[in-house]
């Protein structure tokens, strides 16, 4: 049985291909951890403008009736909290994408690595066959050459 010349580097070029692909799955999963954070950051924005929304119509009574201090109070406490939740929110998110961008980066470098090892053994697959044309054109002219021989013997 012939041994493949480039047996181990096929076998290195799996490796980083199955590197690469666990590298794109952390990604997706990055991703989807951003935009589940993205969502979450959304709603705890969406209560603070209820709660603004809530505190403006407190502010404006039916005329006749009084102005509920205890009620705006209530309100701005809540705006408080939701507002921090939604500060609280924003650095997760951040922190969501700051791991999003890091996999990327994983995943480029894997890619690279996985590109490289490609050229390699493109380059010396081509270098293979381009020895062999030319055994081939050597081996070719050699039997012109007897050929020749062989017809001026004859003549």
């Amino acid at each position: 049985m012939k041994q493949r010349p480039d047996a181990a580097l096929e076998v290195a070029l799996e490796q980083r291909q199955r590197v690469l692909d666990q590298e794109r799955k952390v990604l997706a999963e990055r991703d989807l951890a951003v935009q589940d954070q993205a969502a979450q950051l959304s709603a705890a924005e969406a209560r603070v403008r209820m709660v603004l929304m809530q505190i403006d119509a407190a502010q404006r009574p039916v005329p006749g009736v009084s102005l509920a201090v205890t009620v705006l109070g209530d309100l701005e406490r809540l705006l408080d909290w939701c507002e921090v939740q939604a500060a609280i929110q924003k650095e997760r998110l951040d922190i969501a994408r700051g791991e999003a961008d890091t996999a990327r980066g994983a995943v480029a470098i894997a890619h690279q690595q996985v590109r490289a090892l490609e050229l390699v053994l493109e380059a010396r697959a081509a270098e293979r066959a381009e020895k062999q044309r030319r055994v081939e054109l050597r081996l070719a002219d050699e039997t012109a050459a007897r050929v020749h021989a062989q017809n001026l013997v004859t003549r």
